[in-house]
């Protein structure tokens, strides 16, 4: 049995990659906290309904039903509007904002690494022959 081919770990695969990806984007922050001018970067997360629509998609059977939902699951690079005020040098990196940002995202790689491996152990128990 695949495991990857179940929607559970699809799901936490992606959201995996996006969170690796935007380590990267926020690292790419950390080490130009000094070159002037740079304004921070940040990874939009993708749309919850765009990523169901991948992993179970609906079909509309009735015209009275919801249509389905089409969207770009592509996280977006953007620079978010600075909320504090800019160095001398016109640099609007907040080391600290950072910092607590790639805290965020490890935390919540090591969730769904967590339920990875529980929903993967329950899937084998319950795969597994007994025999008596």
């Amino acid at each position: 049995m695949d495991l990857n081919n179940l929607s559970l770990n699809s799901l936490a695969a992606q959201k995996m990659q996006y969170l690796t990806e935007r380590q990267k984007v926020l690292a790419t922050n950390v080490a130009n906290a000094n070159t002037p001018g740079y304004l921070p970067k940040d990874l939009k997360e993708p749309d919850f309904a765009s990523v169901l629509q991948q992993n179970l998609p609906m079909a509309v059977t009735n015209s009275k039903h919801i249509g389905g939902i089409g969207a770009d699951m592509k996280g977006r690079l953007y620079t978010p509007k600075p909320t504090t005020a800019l160095t001398i040098d016109g640099n609007g990196v907040v080391i600290e904002d950072q910092l607590n940002e790639i805290s965020k995202d490890k935390g919540e790689y090591e969730r769904l690494i967590t339920i990875y491996n529980k929903y993967r152990t329950m899937i084998k128990m319950a795969n597994t022959k007994i025999s008596s």
